[in-house]
C-alpha cells in the first residue's frame, strides 16, 4: 500500500469518526435529559462562534508560520532548485482573518442557505432517532441532480433518474420501516437535503470571492451566521434559555458545547 493510498484511508477514517462523533455530541446535546437544552439554534449559533474563534486564532498561528517559513534555510536539490530545508507549518494555511464588509455582503445570501442547512440538520436529529438520521438526509443527491439541472443547465441522462428513483424508494421504506418515526423531523431532515444542496451550488459561486480560499469562506459564513441565528434564538427560544438555568451554568454543557464546535470546525479541516 503506497504512502497515497494510506493518506486517502486516513483522511475517510478521520472524517467518519468525527462526524459520527458530532452527531452523538450534538443528539445528546439537544435531547438528553439533564444535560441538553432544547434550543437547537442556539447550540448551533454557540457552535459558529467556536468556529469563528478557531479560524482567528488559527489566523494568527498562521501569520507566524509564513513568517517562520521567510526566514527558513534554504536547501538546493540535484538539480540545482531551491527549496525550505523544512516542511511548511501545518497553520500555514490558514490566512489572517479579516471581516471586509463588501466581501461579507457578496457571501450573504450562501450564508442565508447555511444557516438554513444546519438549522434543519440539528432540527432534524433533535427529532429523529440516531439510527434514522441518515435515512432522513438522504435525498440530497436528488436535489443535487434536480438543481443542477434548473439553476446550472446540467442535462440529466436516464440512468441516473433511474437511480434516483432507486434512493427516493429506498427513502420511502426507510421512513415506513422507522418504528420511532416522526413526521415533523423527516421533514427537517428533507430540507436539511434540500439545503445541503444549494449550499454546494452557492459555495462554487462565491469562492471566488474570497480567492477560492475555503477559510476564508469558513470564517465569512461562520460570521454571518452567528449574527443571522441572533434574532432567531431571541423569537423562538428566548423563554427555553430562560427555563434552563440549571444547564447554563453546568461545566458538563459547556464543555460539551464546546467539543461539539470543535469537532464541527475539525470536519473542515478533514474536508479541505
Amino acid at each position: 500500500m503506497n504512502d497515497g493510498t494510506v493518506y486517502i484511508a486516513s483522511v475517510v477514517i478521520t472524517y467518519w469518526v468525527v462526524s459520527i462523533s458530532m452527531v452523538y455530541l450534538n443528539k445528546v446535546l439537544m435531547s438528553h435529559e439533564g444535560i441538553s437544552i432544547p434550543a437547537p439554534l442556539f447550540v448551533t449559533w454557540y457552535q459558529c462562534v467556536i468556529t469563528v474563534v478557531i479560524c482567528w486564532l488559527a489566523g494568527l498561528c498562521g501569520q507566524r508560520a509564513r513568517k517562520a517559513d521567510e526566514y527558513a534555510p534554504v536547501a538546493v536539490s540535484e538539480n540545482g532548485a531551491q527549496q525550505s530545508a523544512r516542511k511548511p507549518s501545518f497553520f500555514a494555511q490558514f490566512p489572517k482573518a479579516e471581516y471586509l464588509v463588501g466581501q461579507a455582503r457578496q457571501i450573504f445570501p450562501l450564508s442565508l442557505v447555511f444557516v438554513g442547512m444546519i438549522t434543519f440538520n440539528n432540527l432534524c436529529l433533535k427529532w429523529v432517532e440516531v439510527s434514522f438520521y441518515n435515512v432522513a438526509r438522504s435525498l440530497t443527491i436528488v436535489f443535487n441532480v434536480f438543481f443542477s439541472r434548473v439553476l446550472l443547465g446540467i442535462p440529466t441522462s436516464f440512468k441516473t433518474i433511474l437511480c434516483l428513483g432507486v434512493v427516493i424508494i429506498g427513502f420511502l421504506i426507510g421512513s415506513h420501516g422507522e418504528l420511532n418515526f416522526s413526521v415533523l423531523g423527516t421533514c427537517a431532515g428533507v430540507m436539511s437535503s434540500l439545503f445541503v444542496s444549494l449550499n454546494s451550488i452557492f459555495t462554487k459561486k462565491v469562492l471566488p470571492v474570497v480567492d477560492d480560499n475555503h477559510w476564508k469562506l469558513t470564517f465569512y459564513n461562520n460570521v454571518n451566521a452567528s449574527f443571522l441565528f441572533l434574532p432567531l434564538i431571541f423569537i423562538f427560544e428566548g423563554d427555553v434559555i430562560k427555563g434552563s438555568q440549571d444547564q447554563l451554568t453546568s461545566g458538563l454543557f459547556w464543555s460539551a458545547m464546546c467539543v461539539a464546535g470543535f469537532f464541527g470546525f475539525s470536519i473542515g479541516i478533514v474536508t479541505v
